[in-house]
């Protein structure tokens, strides 16, 4: 059995009985004494009596003093040498400590502002606070002193523990905030406090004694090695003169006082002593030589040792008790060792006679080995010198080195009768209104009810949801009710009236799931988050939404909150809102997510330190090949018209002439009011010449426009355009031609991406709405795309007219894959703020279309002659070989200088100007 540790609680006004079935009592209700007739203690409550009105309650009725520790875990007995009568003080000591002074004056601990958490231990007998304190059960109580705040009080007298205690802050047996006001949170916290007083009632067993089944139940036994059942009456012998064989009994003893009988017969070397089962090995309850204790060596070994804890021999010479083997043969001659010579028994030995054997464990726990005397006494010939261990168990052994000796009757066990157990009768109420009982907190409370209700001692578990402790309570296969309409009375249970515990068990409204609470968090935007919201393994509906919408996460529909925190121009708040339910009720709580504005770290790899500055005057650069094979632009010279995707207008055309390509650009206007051309591909000056553009006007808008002067379609991207702020365009086309009549706003819209970018709230933006004007639109259409043109790519104007006033730091020209996605936003944040990590992380290694072809080649390669006719990227003096006499380097090949270089026309030298681009450089 285990041991118990008994020790008083001055804070808690409570003395605890930790690993038993007692639950704290209050201080001053306890009263130990020593049992009558017996080494044993008698523990009493005086302030319960029994049936009669006049004798206290017995608690422990037979309590052993050697199983008592204090506090620390110390044995009062084994370990300190108290004497029985010193732990019966002991115990007194511990029950009466002066109480009252965890209050201090009395008046209790002022919790104002501080959180509480109250929880019931696994046994359901102490009340444990999260301050480290712990209170019996039914020894405090929550109350309302008028303040609108709790007090907790002790049940019984006047002593204050706590007071003012907010009830929003306090924490339950799940350890979330309890929900509801303050009277619901009152309620909570005493239903949480009020377990029915656990009395115990000891069965009455006729059959229990510390006096074995004189009679004793026959055994089965093992062979081992050369041992075996010989022809006739005897039932063991040996064909061997060596120690591998033996007899082994199926059957265990465990407790002092039982032990083994047989008859032997023929004079002989014969041993008998106890062998571990394998469990008592494997525990370590063997001592001495761990070889020699094995029992697997048992009969196997050649040697008298081998398997034996302890063993006792008779030889030949001198006609009786000779020697000791085994483990641990420490022994003690007793009477029957010396005295055996001249009896009556040994001259029946001696003449073939069955002699009785007695092996066993003593009443002080010492292996004996003893011979019945004259028919009526057990004389002990030899026992072990010290006592065996706590948890042991045997079988019994005999082995013989003697052809002739003999067992001559199958051996029986004399075994105790089991203790009755203490046992604890509970019932539940749950749900409302249906009863279930008896249940008890151990199987082997359940197994005995059963065993004795007519049952094999079998039993199953139970738990309850509304159970606040969530114990696993076991019932009884026999005689159990699962459905009572009514709590149980006190039943004549095995003879004695049953005083039935109630489980404290929340009522249906109490079963309404768990509110949401969770701390409220603040993290930098773009930083992932995961939240919790339902503990794994919860069995209620939960449903959750995020207001406002735009922060970046999504509820998963089982647990979980999560994603990236949306990109902010300010602080923003998003309020979670979870609601959970079952069929009790439901319940709402709320958690807040700020997502706060950060100046990004720039990871750039393209250094943006430069920028070619055009200030009118014919200055412009031109691409130095005009052919159609080096400008993903000119469409490869091809002129018809050509059909959107044949079924999804969001990719790029899978018609055969489709030549989609994409353009960006970073530049920065000086404001001067007049039509100006940023970059232009086509033909020229001519009214009828056809050009594809990027302008400004007298008015600061900017347009994106296809066609001639006098016939064009054009886009208004933005109005007003400001000469202090750095700007990203992005134009993408999906390859679709059109003839006057179908160049619609709508068709046109299908064809073309455009976005705008620029630097806001700390990072580069697409530009969201407001700001810009009437922008977004198709504000010219109805020009013809379906004619063939060629001409010359140029930055700063359209050729030398149109002359660009302001600074251009990149610009990106690539072929597009027909029957393709069109990029995404993130493609397009990187080719706009950095070309170089775009190339790398989106054009190396993929396939790609070369500027004249319509089929798509693979593996794009930096410094390859076809990449760079597929794409061209100018960095505007941040290139490697950029200068003023070697043009702008097409970063895909800088060594070319016949095909994608930049060549600058009517600048100077101090046109590559030093720049610090905000967001980006």
């Amino acid at each position: 059995m285990a041991q118990i540790k008994i020790y008083g609680d001055i804070e808690s006004s409570s003395i605890f009985f930790i690993n038993s079935t007692v639950d704290p009592k209050p201080m001053g209700t306890i009263e130990a004494s020593l049992k009558s007739d017996e080494d044993r203690i008698v523990v009493k409550r005086t302030d319960r009596y029994e049936s009669d009105g006049v004798t206290f309650r017995t608690i422990f009725r037979r309590m052993n003093p050697n199983r008592i520790q204090n506090r620390e875990g110390q044995d009062l007995v084994g370990t300190l040498s108290y004497t029985t009568q010193e732990v019966v003080d002991y115990i007194n000591g511990q029950a009466n400590l002066s109480s009252g002074t965890s209050g201090g004056d009395g008046s209790g601990t002022d919790l104002t502002g501080l959180s509480m958490g109250f929880k019931l231990d696994a046994t359901s007998t102490s009340i444990m606070l999260d301050n480290g304190l712990e209170f019996g059960v039914n020894t405090i109580k929550a109350v309302d002193n008028g303040d609108g705040l709790i007090s907790i009080v002790s049940e019984l007298g006047t002593l204050t523990h706590f007071t003012k205690l907010d009830h929003t802050l306090v924490t339950g047996q799940d350890g979330n905030t309890v929900s509801g006001g303050l009277n619901d949170v009152i309620n909570y916290l005493n239903e949480l406090f009020t377990v029915g007083a656990f009395e115990s009632v000891v069965i009455s067993d006729p059959y229990s004694t510390m006096v074995a089944d004189v009679d004793g139940e026959d055994t089965t036994v093992s062979y081992v090695g050369y041992g075996l059942d010989p022809i006739g009456n005897d039932v063991y012998g040996s064909t061997s003169t060596n120690s591998q064989n033996g007899l082994l009994s199926n059957e265990t003893i465990n407790q002092a006082g039982e032990y083994f009988t047989f008859d032997i017969r023929v004079e002989g070397t014969i041993g008998f002593g106890l062998v571990h089962s394998q469990s008592s090995y494997d525990n370590g309850h063997w001592s001495g030589n761990s070889s020699y204790a094995d029992p697997t060596r048992f009969g196997v070994d050649n040697s008298a040792h081998y398997g034996f804890q302890f063993s006792h021999w008779f030889h030949p010479t001198p006609n009786g008790s000779w020697t000791n083997y085994g483990a641990n043969t420490g022994y003690s001659m007793r009477s029957g060792w010396s005295n055996f010579n001249g009896t009556d028994e040994q001259a029946d030995w001696l003449a073939g006679n069955p002699i009785k054997v007695r092996v066993g464990i003593d009443s002080n726990s010492y292996i004996t080995i003893d011979t019945l005397r004259d028919g009526s006494t057990w004389v002990p010939h030899a026992r072990t010198s010290y006592p065996i261990v706590q948890g042991s168990e045997f079988r019994l052994g005999i082995k013989t080195n003697h052809t002739g000796a003999r067992v001559f009757s199958l051996p029986k066990v004399h075994l105790l009768e089991e203790e009755a157990p203490t046992m604890t009768f509970r019932y539940i109420e749950s749900p409302d209104g249906v009863y279930n009982y008896p249940l008890f907190a151990t199987e082997e409370e359940a197994n005995y009810y059963d065993e004795q209700n007519g049952g094999t001692g079998t039993s199953h578990t139970h738990t309850y949801a509304d159970d606040p402790t969530n114990t696993t309570w076991y019932m009884p296969d026999t005689n159990g009710v699962m459905n009572g309409t009514s709590a149980p009375s006190a039943d004549l249970t095995l003879g004695q009236p049953a005083t039935y515990t109630e489980v404290t068990s929340l009522t249906n409204s109490d079963l309404a799931p768990p509110l949401f609470s969770a701390s409220n968090i603040t993290q930098e935007e773009g930083t992932n988050v995961n939240i919790q919201i339902n503990p794994a393994g919860s069995n209620w509906s939960t449903s959750v939404s995020i207001s406002p919408t735009t922060s970046g996460l999504v509820w998963d529909g089982y647990s979980m909150v999560q994603g990236t925190l949306a990109d902010v121009g300010s602080d923003t708040t998003y309020t979670i809102t979870v609601t959970r339910g079952n069929s009790y009720g439901s319940r709402t709580g709320t958690m807040t997510v700020t997502a706060t504005d950060v100046a990004p770290v720039q990871t750039n790899d393209t250094p943006w330190t430069k920028a070619l500055d055009f200030s009118g005057s014919s200055e412009h650069t031109k691409q130095v090949s005009n052919y159609s094979s080096k400008n993903p632009i000119s469409m490869g010279f091809t002129g018809t018209t050509v059909s959107a995707h044949s079924s999804d207008i969001s990719k790029t055309s899978d018609a055969i002439y489709s030549r989609p390509w994409a353009t960006t650009m970073v530049f920065k206007s000086d404001g001067n009011n007049s039509n100006q051309h940023i970059w232009n591909y086509g033909e020229g000056a001519g009214t009828n010449d056809d050009n594809i553009y990027l302008r400004t006007d007298q008015f600061g808008a900017l347009f994106f426009g296809w066609g001639r002067d006098s016939a064009k379609n054009e886009y208004l991207i933005a109005s007003n355009l400001g000469s202090a702020a750095w700007y990203g365009v992005y134009i993408g086309y999906k390859g679709a031609r059109y003839n006057s009549s179908n160049a619609t706003a709508t068709n046109l819209a299908n064809t073309f991406d455009i976005k705008l970018m620029f630097y806001s709230g700390g990072s580069w933006i697409f530009n969201p709405n407001p700001n810009y004007g009437s922008q977004n639109t198709w504000t010219t259409t109805g020009a013809r795309m379906d004619r063939a043109f060629g001409g010359n790519l140029t930055i700063g104007g359209r050729g030398s007219n149109r002359s660009f006033h302001g600074k251009v730091a990149s610009m990106v020209v690539t072929t597009l894959k027909a029957n393709q996605v069109m990029p995404t936003d993130n493609e397009i944040t990187k080719m706009i703020t950095d070309p170089i990590k775009w190339v790398n992380n989106f054009k190396v290694g993929n396939s790609y279309r070369r500027a004249s072809f319509g089929s798509a080649s693979s593996n794009f390669q930096i410094n390859q002659t076809n990449s760079a006719e597929g794409t061209q990227v100018w960095l505007m003096g941040d290139g490697t070989l950029d200068s003023y006499a070697n043009g702008m380097r097409n970063y895909i090949q800088i060594g070319d200088q016949n095909s994608t270089k930049m060549q600058l026309n009517s600048m100077v030298s101090n046109d590559i100007e030093t720049v610090n681009i905000t967001g980006l450089t």
